[in-house]
């Protein structure tokens, strides 16, 4: 995954509004769970977003980059984050509400690892409380052979990085180049391989559905990708 490029993952995507985002989801919670007061955030990343959630919530993370867990911890000193694998987590705590956002549930590659991390969620929420899910492209909307270029241009450091969209069977097929250019080191090239699984809107909700949630679904969400909201089910 980002393994090469972590250092400088907030520079790539500087052109995302986190803080409208937080907002957003903020606005979110308030509607859907407005007793909420903690929040998990699954796939956290770099936690840009926690900079914003952090003044109205308590909210953890866990990520499986021990990089970004790094960068996490020093933007959200009272929050706890955590270096594990969304598909196969025990954190003995329960919380309002679990999110899992910017596509970053399509790297379990699997519908079965899919229903596992959604159990995970389930596992790790209050009774009633709500998981959000930002998924990944369908097989719908992914466009295989299809250019892709992202820069950031700044006079100490330049950043290209540039893809040709493929696919394998159900997954998604991202082999990232970057150029990265520096003042003290020149100009380096180095790739990354991401695998993301297409799953169908079905398959989603039937994921949601054997982990023990009421599942409803946004076709727009944040950012056009969709939203699903996942109700935990009390135990019988």
């Amino acid at each position: 995954m980002f393994t090469e490029s972590a250092a400088f993952y907030d520079l790539v995507y500087s052109f995302k509004d986190y803080q409208k985002e937080a907002e957003e989801i903020t606005a979110i919670i308030k509607a859907k769970k407005p007793d909420c007061k903690t929040i998990l955030d699954i796939g956290c990343g770099t936690a840009e977003h926690h900079k914003y959630l952090k003044n109205a919530f308590q909210i953890d993370g866990l990520d499986i980059n021990g990089d970004f867990i790094q960068s996490a911890k020093a933007k959200n000193q009272s929050g706890t984050y955590h270096l594990a694998d969304m598909t196969d987590f025990n954190l003995n705590k329960k919380y309002d509400i679990i999110t899992c956002l910017f596509s970053s549930i399509g790297y379990v590659k699997t519908f079965e690892n899919l229903t596992s991390a959604l159990k995970c969620f389930n596992t790790h929420l209050h009774d009633n409380g709500l998981a959000i899910v930002e998924p990944w492209l369908t097989p719908d909307n992914w466009y295989k052979g299809k250019l892709h270029m992202l820069t950031y241009d700044k006079d100490d450091i330049k950043i290209c990085r540039m893809n040709l969209s493929e696919s394998e069977g159900n997954l998604s097929i991202i082999n990232f180049h970057y150029l990265l250019g520096t003042l003290d080191k020149g100009v380096s090239h180095f790739e990354e391989r991401h695998e993301l699984a297409l799953f169908s809107k079905e398959e989603m909700k039937n994921a949601f559905k054997a982990a023990n949630f009421e599942v409803t679904h946004d076709e727009h969400g944040l950012i056009g990708r969709g939203m699903y909201y996942g109700i935990k089910k009390n135990a019988v």
